[in-house]
């Protein structure tokens, strides 16, 4: 029952199992490259670039791949390259479809996980003459189970760090230089938070939420509207302060003002290092998922079946 995994199956199929080859081993290439180069303190340039140029090799070979489904491999890369060097806030509705699609990833594994369980069940219980039929070890139930068993507690580790985020890039948005996209961003995490203006999310995230996870983003839909409504009521009083004490400064000693003021009087809702260390935990977690369900079910031997069958 070994053989039978693919984490990443492209939306646009890449037909014959030559060309499917090729494309594995040319995401296995670009996995060694990110894992050389890491991820530092530091932004490497050199790396970077070679790995661009890797991918628009890959693209030159097989177009087909441009509307395909991103890969675990590149999604990872992507992610992870929003968070350092620096977090840049202002990606944050980026990284959150990336981190939809990493979760889209650990779903596909955990449904996999299950489906292997069954077939294991199966086996064992029912003699075979199929001479490719490989047992899991006890080691691999043990871990397919714990995928299986982790589910629930991983989608609510995923959507508690899906809110932070959203919590984070509403309160870095009302003093940012794009805050005229503040509402837009609002009817993105909180579809409908404006009465008579039915706008439908833009984000990945929102499809597929459990009526649990909506009352969770609820929560943080209140949280966000009480925050906005206290910070309009400081910014009027502040005014009228300014105006008591004639307060006279330039453009620029006035926004550096209010800056220092906002972040005194209105910390963020979390902490940006806490925050990342949770997108740390999960990212690896879900990616040694993958990495080990490649390996338990190598797309090799099922290429291997299906030239025997021809």
């Amino acid at each position: 029952m070994h053989g039978t995994f693919s984490a990443a199956k492209p939306k646009v199929p890449i037909t014959g199992p030559c060309k499917w080859t090729i494309y594995c081993r040319l995401m296995q290439d670009f996995y060694q490259m990110v894992t050389a180069m890491g991820i530092c303190s530091e932004y490497n340039a050199e790396g970077h670039r070679a790995i661009y140029d890797h991918i628009s090799s890959i693209l030159g070979k097989e177009p087909a791949l441009t509307d395909a489904q991103s890969p675990p491999t590149l999604t990872f890369y992507a992610t992870r390259n929003m968070l350092r060097p620096y977090f840049i806030l202002g990606q944050i509705p980026d990284l959150l479809d990336c981190l939809a699609m990493v979760d889209t990833f650990r779903k596909y594994a955990v449904d996999a996980s299950s489906v292997a369980l069954s077939w294991q069940e199966y086996y064992v219980k029912e003699p075979s003459s199929d001479s490719d039929k490989t047992l899991l070890t006890e080691r691999e139930l043990k871990k397919l189970q714990d995928y299986v068993t982790n589910d629930e507690h991983d989608r609510l580790y995923y959507i508690l760090t899906t809110k932070n985020l959203c919590l984070l890039h509403v309160h870095y948005l009302v003093t940012a230089p794009e805050s005229c996209m503040l509402a837009e961003r609002l009817n993105d995490y909180f579809p409908g938070c404006f009465p008579g203006h039915d706008i439908p999310s833009k984000l990945l995230f929102q499809h597929g939420l459990s009526d649990s996870e909506k009352q969770i983003m609820e929560e943080a839909y209140q949280a966000c509207k009480e925050f906005i409504l206290d910070v309009t009521q400081w910014e009027e009083e502040r005014e009228e302060e300014q105006k008591q004490f004639l307060v006279t400064l330039t453009a620029e000693q006035a926004d550096a003002a209010f800056e220092q003021a906002f972040r005194e009087k209105f910390p963020p809702p979390c902490s940006q290092e806490e925050l990342i260390s949770d997108l740390d935990y999960y990212l690896n977690t879900v990616e040694k998922m993958i990495r080990r369900m490649e390996d338990y079910f190598p797309s090799d031997m099922v290429l291997e079946r299906l030239k025997r069958a021809v």
